[in-house]
């Protein structure tokens, strides 16, 4: 999917995307819930907000200890089928931000596969990658980069962790306050943002 990397990041649309699985293996495992918000404008739409619970046929009490997420809850759910057709919908050309998203994307991707001969075309940013470049020369690779840890690093309220709306919003406003220090070092449009680089500090 082509995208204008020219504009102000401001002009940009994003989605912040976030799955909760049952495993972390994109090929055998499966999709638990998905959450998910939109921004543009350093705007995070609260409104337009997505939430997805998909059914389950297998089940692994030691996921569940981590998301909450059981297979016979009061939760809505959905088919696996349905939740892909409305993923995609709401996803539509906007560009995906997500912590270490490269996961969410390949089990959304190996899910896709089971009912369309497709994939996700959307350009993608990871959170993760884009503190390490902000970090630059202070990074370490031994230093941990978990949303828990980054949450606290800025300052973020780590409200409803392991469920994958709350995951969500908590990743849009780290990538909101990540971006806002590298546009302070220049960092103004879409094209900066994909280019710019660890030596930056």
């Amino acid at each position: 999917m082509k995208s204008n990397l020219r504009i102000p990041i401001s002009e940009a649309k994003f989605v912040v995307l976030d799955v909760e699985s049952n495993g972390l293996d994109p090929q055998k495992d499966k999709i638990l819930s998905i959450g998910a918000v939109t921004f543009s404008d350093n705007q995070i739409d609260v409104s337009n907000s997505f939430e997805l619970f998909l059914e389950q046929s297998e089940f692994s009490s030691e996921a569940v200890l981590i998301h909450g997420i059981l297979k016979n809850g009061n939760l809505e759910k959905i088919s696996e089928q349905e939740a892909m057709k409305k993923l995609v919908r709401y996803i539509d050309n906007k560009i995906i931000v997500g912590h270490s998203i490269t996961f969410d994307i390949a089990i959304i991707n190996e899910t896709l596969k089971k009912y369309v001969d497709d994939k996700l075309q959307n350009k993608y940013l990871d959170t993760v990658n884009l503190y390490k470049r902000l970090k630059g020369g202070d990074y370490k690779d031994s230093n941990p980069t978990s949303l828990d840890i980054l949450s606290d690093e800025f300052n973020i309220p780590k409200s409803d962790r392991h469920n994958a709306a709350g995951d969500a919003m908590i990743t849009a406003i780290l990538f909101l306050k990540i971006v806002s220090r590298l546009k302070q070092r220049g960092v103004n449009t879409l094209e900066d943002l994909f280019k710019v680089k660890r030596t930056l500090i």
